[in-house]
């Protein structure tokens, strides 16, 4: 069966923008009901006093400052006072923004009708909703990278100095929302690459490429400077740097370098785990069922002539690669929101794979797409906006209990300080510590959470016989991946 797709039906393609629009309006009303207001780890604190108290030094927030992100949380915390519901605010606002970039990219290549409903899947995305109404920095950052990735394309066909600049100004914002993003810099070598064509000699390319780069060094200095003002001095920052980049790839970070866990295995979790199941599918077998579908049609409708024409293309899949190899080396694959700007960059690539004959197979699967990937994200967000994270069952739990007590905790301290809560507690890592700890608090109560007791084993100390478990906590480990279960001991004195 054929069926028309293409802008002669006026008719057919208002009724289409307006629905797009009532689906757009839907998404952006129950992503503002369910914007939190929980401070869900230590990053989120970083940030809400980053809002309030920026001080790079104090870690509000911590290196490398997220200068943008922060400055769009303080425009919106004009309005609303929490600021970790300020922040939550401006990450679905400017996932809206998104939706701009993302329709033109189709729209390159694709008629009205398809180019609105391919990218109201990409909007859908189970994974992207949730963490557009969390105070993370990551959806605001995808939503920037779609804005720089379409800047790359309108520069490759434009000779105009305004769009040739453009795609330096919008990296430096997208490094400014999260430096993590550096590999996709790659896109502005691709275009400076391309664009070697296009003079008729060296000298005049050396300077294009000269200005360019003066250009892209410029923008970044914008919020780079910022922040080597706020430390108040070059030192400072440099000592602040550099304690950021040691401990990222050596001991928090999660980089391949200090971790312990085989290439093969990390490849094999962040590829099918964290990007096809979370990312992708938001942990939902029908979703994925339908993203397989979508797969086997490439293999049995694959046009390799148009993939073959598209150069854009290929310049969208060497970033792609790009990042996935950063992620694998140099991100905590623990947490599957480090390959969230995969999820979307895949499917958009996904959908230029297809023959014309395969048409109306790709429009139904992408109908089912948006319905169900709307209801998942929906009911994600409603339920993490309900259930108080695992964090705040555990403070709410000790507070109850009588008598005098002192809990012993890892990153669950840095919300303990933002709630400002009625116990004693304390942030530990050694045994040893812990240890000389007990001999000043003989009369309290003595609490442990289970990260501080795997701390212990991993020092060679077991302590199963000297604890009793005595409550758990848990909310969903898709948007608290390392304490989404949390479990409370109370150490026994001999």
């Amino acid at each position: 069966m054929k069926l028309s797709l293409d802008d002669s039906n006026k008719k057919i393609t208002i009724i289409a923008w307006a629905m797009f629009l009532i689906f757009v309006s839907y998404t952006l009303y129950f992503r503002l009901i369910d914007a939190s207001e929980w401070a869900r780890s230590w990053d989120q604190v970083d940030f809400a006093l980053g809002i309030t108290d920026y001080d790079l030094f104090s870690m509000q927030p911590h290196f490398p400052g997220y200068p943008y992100f922060i400055l769009g949380g303080m425009m919106v915390h004009r309005w609303i006072g929490d600021p970790i519901h300020a922040l939550s605010v401006f990450n679905t606002m400017i996932t809206m923004s998104s939706l701009v970039p993302i329709y033109l990219l189709f729209k390159r290549r694709f008629p009205v009708l398809q180019a609105l409903l391919f990218t109201a899947v990409i909007h859908s995305m189970g994974y992207l909703w949730v963490m557009s109404t969390e105070a993370m920095s990551e959806a605001a950052a995808v939503s920037v990278l779609w804005w720089y990735v379409w800047s790359l394309y309108q520069a490759s066909r434009s000779s105009a100095l305004g769009w040739r600049i453009l795609p330096l100004l919008l990296f430096s914002v997208l490094l400014g929302v999260r430096l993590s993003y550096l590999p996709f810099g790659l896109g502005i070598l691709w275009f400076w690459w391309r664009e070697r064509r296009a003079f008729l000699s060296k000298k005049s390319y050396a300077q294009f490429i000269l200005t360019q780069a003066f250009l892209a060094v410029a923008f970044q200095l914008i919020w780079v400077v910022g922040l080597l003002l706020s430390t108040g001095s070059f030192s400072t920052f440099i000592e602040l740097a550099f304690g950021f980049v040691a401990g990222h790839f050596t001991e928090w970070g999660g980089a391949v370098t200090a971790d312990s866990m085989p290439l093969w295995e990390r490849m094999i979790m962040l590829l099918f785990y964290n990007l096809g199941w979370t990312a992708l599918s938001a942990r939902s077998w029908v979703i994925l069922g339908l993203y397989v579908t979508l797969f086997l049609l490439i293999i049995f409708q694959f046009s390799k002539t148009r993939f073959k024409k598209d150069t854009f293309l290929h310049g969208l899949l060497l970033l792609w690669i790009a990042y996935f190899l950063w992620a694998l080396f140099a991100q905590n694959i623990d947490k599957p929101r480090h390959i969230l700007p995969l999820s979307g960059v895949s499917v958009y690539i996904l959908l230029h794979f297809y023959a014309d004959r395969a048409k109306m197979v790709i429009i139904g699967v992408g109908i089912s797409l948006v319905i169900v990937q709307t209801w998942v994200g929906q009911g994600l967000a409603e339920k993490k906006a309900e259930l108080p994270p695992a964090v705040y069952q555990l403070t709410q739990h000790i507070s109850d209990l009588k008598g005098q007590k002192v809990v012993y905790t890892w990153e669950e301290s840095r919300v303990m300080d933002y709630l400002s809560v009625d116990f004693a507690y304390k942030k530990i890592f050694t045994y040893d510590y812990f240890q000389s700890e007990l001999t000043y608090n003989k009369d309290k109560r003595v609490l442990l959470t289970n990260h501080v007791i795997k701390g212990f084993e991993k020092q060679g100390y077991d302590v199963q016989n000297r604890v009793r478990k005595i409550a758990e906590f848990s909310s969903n480990d898709l948007y608290d991946p390392v304490y989404g279960k949390i479990e409370l001991y109370e150490w026994i004195r001999k």
